[in-house]
């Protein structure tokens, strides 16, 4: 077994939220090492097919910048993402699209440039742990078992992995029955017509239901999102052509004109966290693009000669673990759209439940231009105390969880955990022990929105 030197801060995980923490932990001065299973960061962004994030706003105020907005900012330049635009399904605020192989390469750069070392290709298999620290991980890549140690470490998996070998607590799924929000595998296309579908969208606007009272807003978006055909979609079901319940044709524009991502696949009745049953929702899901795919080229508008690109390459999983923390973060919380004393991000993002059960998502909206904001206990807990979450996989409830779960939410998460961690490491306190005002401080003069 390989001893590696030990380090102030480990992320586990190099999505968005695990980016956005080495970044932010090694530009405070900490030694960072970020332990990712892939080859490449991204996360759900750039492994399985998602996007464009949403939303960064809140009404016209914008409540995610800080470093999630300065990647933003880095790929506009390079003419990688259009920026921040109007969400013409009209479900939310604004959309940002992007090109994926962009934000795998920019979100590389910024940990780099910030001095955090990358570990790619990497597997986390066990973790060891003495009176109640999490002292080492260790991990497997290419033939090779490594132990890495660390002051602090941070899960930002999604799946809560490092906290459940850690024997942090845990909950998952809704209270009722443990269920999950359903897996979708995501796939890309090319050659639609978008033309058509903006003509649509202008001549018939109640057949895409969340466009239809703000009718006229997708002439403002430069790359199309949009959310409709429910008749052609049903009519589908009931003649035995699609074969999983999804009533609706939702797709996102990329930062490439005519290349969309189709969000429409439901696989239900599968566990994330069983090996088994999420291999089995990787086959599922690939079944469901090629249905899908098939059917929309030949019934949607505008889909007659699109291609399909890729699909995945890996399931999405919307919902899985969370972390119980020293405050759980509520759907009434948010509807009521709480600010915390120890608020260390704010969202303007709907409760946006997809149903475990069915085709029925379950949307639950703030006031117009209403947002929360996050307490910076939903990132620590009392058990483990220098094991912190980052991302999906904080403590919320199930409800809470599907808001917090979107990107831009992960982003700002990230960020704040990767300031406190490395405050926690350089400081020789806990994470639990961080002056959150000066950890709320630290965060606004990084461009961050806390309040």
């Amino acid at each position: 077994m390989r001893i590696h030197k030990p380090y102030d801060v480990v992320v586990c995980g190099a999505g968005i939220a695990g980016s956005m923490a080495a970044t932010a932990a090694a530009r405070m001065g900490a030694q960072v090492l970020v332990i990712e299973e892939e080859g490449y960061p991204g996360g759900s962004l750039t492994a399985m097919g998602t996007g464009p994030m949403m939303t960064f706003h809140a009404g016209e105020k914008q409540t995610v910048r800080g470093l999630t907005d300065e990647m933003v900012e880095r790929l506009k330049k390079k003419n990688l993402s259009p920026g921040h635009i109007v969400d013409s399904t009209g479900y939310t605020y604004t959309v940002t699209p992007f090109s994926a192989e962009g934000m795998k390469r920019e979100l590389e750069l910024m940990m780099i440039e910030a001095g955090a070392t990358i570990l790619y290709h990497t597997v986390i298999t066990g973790v060891q742990t003495e009176e109640g620290r999490l002292r080492s991980l260790t991990c497997f890549s290419s033939g090779h078992t490594m132990q890495v140690s660390a002051k602090v470490f941070i899960d930002a998996t999604g799946d809560g992995d490092v906290l459940a070998l850690a024997g942090a607590p845990l909950k998952k799924g809704r209270d009722s029955d443990g269920k999950d929000q359903p897996m979708t595998m995501n796939y890309k296309i090319s050659g639609a017509d978008t033309d058509t579908i903006r003509r649509l969208m202008e001549e018939t606007p109640e057949v895409f239901p969340f466009l239809y009272p703000k009718a006229g807003i997708q002439k403002k978006a430069p790359r199309l999102s949009f959310s409709g055909f429910q008749d052609i979609m049903k009519k589908g079901i009931a003649d035995g052509e699609i074969t999983f319940d999804r009533d609706i044709v939702l797709c996102f524009e990329t930062n490439t004109p005519g290349e969309l991502i189709v969000n429409m696949s439901r696989i239900l009745e599968l566990d994330p966290v069983d090996p088994f049953q999420l291999s089995r929702a990787e086959t599922e899901g690939r079944r469901q693009v090629f249905e899908l795919f098939d059917f929309m080229k030949r019934k949607i508008p505008g889909f007659e000669n699109t291609q399909l690109l890729f699909s995945g390459p890996r399931v999405g999983v919307r919902s899985s673990r969370r972390m119980v923390g020293r405050y759980t973060l509520t759907g009434e919380d948010i509807l009521a759209e709480t600010k915390f004393e120890d608020g260390i991000a704010a969202y303007g993002y709907p409760i946006d439940i997809h149903s475990a059960d069915g085709a029925e998502t379950d949307s639950r909206f703030l006031r117009e231009g209403g947002y929360y904001t996050v307490p910076y206990r939903c990132l620590v807990n009392d058990e483990i105390p220098n094991l912190m979450a980052a991302g999906r996989n904080i403590s919320a409830s199930f409800e809470a969880q599907a808001s917090t779960r979107t990107s831009p939410c992960c982003g700002a998460l990230g960020h704040a955990a990767g300031c406190a961690a490395a405050m926690a490491a350089l400081g020789g306190v806990l994470p639990t022990q961080v002056d959150v005002q000066r950890l709320r401080r630290v965060l606004s003069e990084q461009g961050a929105v806390v309040d």
